[in-house]
């Protein structure tokens, strides 16, 4: 294994529903070594000051929407597929505007219902994510002034699950 650690961060990017149902946008990874449902994250750049202008700016990248920045949820840590230690931040997010952008990188960005979530992610290391994102709901630290409806949302993704 490499000696070096790749720190990356990323964003649970959630909304309430006008129905008061949860949803959470994943993004789909096409390509060799991918091929899977995941959140939006990335590695840090240089251009990034903070582990947070890295969140944003991952989730700005791979799915084209801007977001203000929450509360961090989770950290995780794992061996990436070319054997090197990955520590991964995430913080909660809502969508600022923006609208889904495709790339090489992500060819689907979907609004997923809370209830369906875990069916859909790829990794088990992402369900631990699924369990703090509902703790921070539990916890209230959501409050009224963070909760969206899809009437103030931006514009929805071409799905929902």
């Amino acid at each position: 294994m490499a000696d070096k650690i790749v720190r990356a961060a990323g964003g649970i990017i959630w909304r309430r529903t006008q129905s008061s149902d949860v949803e959470i946008v994943l993004v789909h990874r096409p390509g060799e070594g991918y091929d899977d449902w995941t959140f939006p994250k990335g590695k840090r750049d240089a251009v990034d000051d903070t582990e947070e202008d890295c969140a944003l700016r991952e989730v700005w990248e791979e799915t084209g929407y801007r977001c203000t920045l929450g509360a961090e949820i989770a950290r995780t840590s794992y061996i990436d597929r070319k054997g090197r230690e990955k520590k991964v931040r995430y913080w909660t997010m809502q969508v600022d505007g923006g609208a889904v952008s495709l790339s090489t990188e992500v060819d689907e960005v979907l609004w997923v219902g809370l209830s369906n979530v875990r069916s859909l992610l790829t990794y088990p290391r992402d369900q631990v994510v699924v369990d703090a994102f509902q703790n921070f709901l539990r916890s209230g630290m959501a409050g009224p002034s963070l909760v969206t409806t899809i009437q103030n949302a931006a514009p929805p993704a071409p799905a929902t699950i």
